[in-house]
């Protein structure tokens, strides 16, 4: 089996067919990226989890997931799956990177949204993913609040976590029709590659980071 215990015993804990089969998936997915660039065989890489305020949280089992030590290098890597599309991302030298992917709702009121505010419907969504690839690059989630800024030059956005004065990078990725996602670092300038995954149903992008 290339899913760990942990991974089937979650996967089994779902109960929609279905669903299951895109957990299934999109794991597999993330094992078999991880281990053409270590490597490895998919089903050797373990993870754990770590906290990054353990004093905070105790040890709570939470966070950010990492690799645990093993013959391959420190590198960063993130997943995300929503409906049907899956976004893996992969950072290219030691470093936190978090991805998020959200299928498109035909409505929603995003200024009930303190983190996003009054926007059109795409761009409520696209914040929205911001918020959650750095709250995932960070290993905190959305315990910390997180502020994204405009658009810049070449469509790069500058977020914050609300304490802490360092600044979060957010790119925007190709995803399929109906779905919006990016990937957010703390590498400045990092150059961000998308390539697709092909997939029966489950459409799968992957996003590698790149320092400049």
């Amino acid at each position: 089996m290339v899913l760990d215990p942990g991974e089937r015993a979650r996967a089994a804990r779902i109960r929609h067919p279905r669903a299951q089969w895109r957990y299934r998936r999109a794991h597999l997915a993330l094992r078999t990226v991880l281990g053409g660039y270590l490597g490895v065989a998919p089903g050797l890489p373990r993870f754990t989890r770590r906290c990054p305020e353990p004093e905070v949280c105790g040890g709570c089992g939470r966070g950010r997931p990492v690799l645990v030590d093993g013959p391959w290098p420190d590198i960063g890597f993130s997943l995300s799956h929503s409906g049907a599309a899956a976004l893996v991302g992969v950072a290219g030298e030691p470093g936190a990177v978090g991805v998020d992917v959200e299928r498109l709702r035909a409505t929603f009121d995003w200024g009930r949204v303190p983190a996003v505010g009054p926007q059109d419907r795409i761009a409520g969504f696209r914040t929205w993913t911001a918020v959650e690839a750095v709250g995932k690059a960070a290993g905190t989630g959305l315990r910390i609040p997180v502020s994204v800024g405009a658009p810049e030059a070449g469509g790069l956005r500058r977020a914050h976590r609300s304490g802490d004065s360092a600044d979060w990078y957010v790119h925007d990725v190709d995803c399929p029709d109906g779905y919006v996602g990016c990937v957010a670092t703390a590498i400045p300038q990092a150059a961000v590659s998308v390539f697709s995954w092909p997939s029966h149903d489950l459409s799968q992008n992957v996003g590698r980071v790149e320092p400049c």
